[in-house]
C-alpha cells in the first residue's frame, strides 16, 4: 500500500499543483504557541506542552502530527521566550515536514484593564522525501508490473528554509482576541526540479481567534471552580478556510468541550474533548467525527484523535499561593 500511494506524493511535492498546508490542532487551546507566538509565556512559570494528532485513522497512510513547546517567562519582566517544534508526516513517513522555531513575546499594559502581547517567531522549515519509496510512471509496465530504475531525479532529498511568523494578542478581564500570520517569508519547500521558479513557497497561514471565560457562580466554590469558555478560531491558508466554534465547560479538575468545524465549502466535523488537571499536570483527549461528504469514502476515513499533555509549573500549589488569584477567573484560563 505504501508503494502504491507513494505515486500520489508527487502532486504534493510539485509546487505547480498543490501547496503545503499546516496542521491545525482540534485542541488549539492546548497548543497555544502553535496557534499564535503571542501566547508564549501566558503562564507565570515555565511550561512544557506536547500534542499528538492522528488524522482519519481508517485511511491508509494518513497524517500523523507531533508538536512540542517550551515556554520560559522572565520573572519581573514583560518578556517571555519559547521554543516550539512540529513534525508532520504522511504515507507512513515517506514525506515529512519539520518546523523548529525560537519564539519571543512581549506584554504591553495598555491601561488598567487591557493588555497587548506581541509575539515573533523565527526558525527553520525542513521538507524531506524518502526517494527509495517512490514509484514513478516510467518503471510501471502494464504487463510486467513494476520493473526497472526510474530516470526521474529529485533536486533535493530534503530542503531547509528560514521560516518567520508573528502575532498579536489582546486581553482584559474575561475576554481575549488576537491574530497571527505564519510563514511570513513563504519558505521554499519544493523538492522537485520541475518547479521552474513557479513555486512561491509555503502559503502564509492567517488565524483569528477570540473568546471569553465566565464563572458559573451557582456551581463554583474555592475548591471546585466552575467556568464556561466560549471561543472561536478562523484559519485561512491558500484556498483552504476553517472555522471552529464551540465552548469548554470546566468543573474542578475536569473539563468537557464541544466544537463544530466548518470548511466553508462543506461542514467538516464535530469535535468532543475531555481534559483532566491535577497540580502541574494537564491531559486532554479529543475525538473528531467526520460529517462531510468524505464520510462516504469507500472504507471510511475514520475519526481523528488527539492527545495533549502539559506540565505547567505555574499551576503548582506554591506558585498559586504566591499569586493570590483564582486562575479560573481569567480570560485565557483555557490556554493554561
Amino acid at each position: 500500500m505504501r508503494r502504491l500511494l507513494a505515486i500520489l506524493v508527487l502532486g504534493l511535492l510539485s509546487g505547480t499543483v498543490l501547496n503545503g498546508q499546516d496542521a491545525v490542532f482540534s485542541q488549539f487551546y492546548a497548543s497555544p504557541m502553535q496557534l499564535n507566538p503571542a501566547f508564549t509565556g501566558v503562564s507565570v512559570a515555565p511550561r512544557i506542552t506536547t500534542n499528538y494528532r492522528s488524522q482519519h485513522t481508517s485511511y491508509p497512510s494518513a497524517y500523523q502530527t507531533f508538536a512540542a513547546s517550551l515556554e520560559l517567562p522572565v520573572n519581573g519582566s514583560p518578556s517571555s521566550f519559547g521554543l516550539r517544534m512540529l513534525t508532520d508526516s504522511q504515507l507512513e513517513g515517506l514525506y515529512r515536514n519539520t518546523q523548529v522555531a525560537l519564539v519571543y513575546a512581549h506584554d504591553i499594559q495598555l491601561n488598567s484593564d487591557w493588555h497587548a502581547r506581541i509575539g515573533l517567531s523565527g526558525g527553520l522549515l525542513t521538507s524531506r522525501i524518502d526517494f527509495g519509496g517512490l514509484i514513478f510512471g516510467d518503471v510501471i509496465d502494464p504487463s510486467a508490473g513494476i520493473d526497472g530504475v526510474t530516470e526521474e531525479q529529485l533536486e533535493n532529498i530534503s530542503k531547509t528554509s528560514a521560516d518567520l511568523g508573528s502575532g498579536v494578542l489582546f486581553y482584559g478581564k474575561n475576554v481575549y482576541g488576537g491574530f497571527s500570520i505564519e510563514h511570513l517569508n513563504r519558505p521554499d519547500e519544493g523538492l522537485l526540479a520541475l518547479d521552474n521558479n513557479l513555486y512561491a513557497g509555503r502559503p502564509q497561514r492567517f488565524s483569528v481567534h477570540t473568546g471569553a471565560q465566565f464563572d458559573v457562580k451557582r456551581f463554583s466554590n474555592p475548591r471546585r471552580p466552575a467556568y464556561v469558555t466560549p471561543n472561536l478560531l478562523y484559519t485561512r491558508q491558500a484556498g483552504f478556510q476553517q472555522l471552529n466554534m464551540g465552548a469548554y465547560f470546566g468543573y474542578g479538575t475536569f473539563a468537557l468541550g464541544g466544537w463544530y468545524r466548518h470548511a466553508f465549502g462543506n461542514p467538516d466535523g464535530f469535535i468532543g474533548t475531555v481534559s483532566f488537571r491535577k497540580d502541574v499536570l494537564k491531559v486532554g483527549i479529543s475525538y473528531d467525527a467526520v460529517i462531510s461528504g468524505l464520510r462516504a469514502v469507500p472504507g471510511g476515513l475514520g475519526p481523528t484523535f488527539e492527545m495533549s499533555v502539559a506540565i505547567d509549573f505555574g499551576d503548582s500549589r506554591e506558585v498559586q499561593r504566591k499569586r493570590h488569584a483564582d486562575r479560573y477567573n481569567d480570560c485565557m484560563g483555557m490556554f493554561r
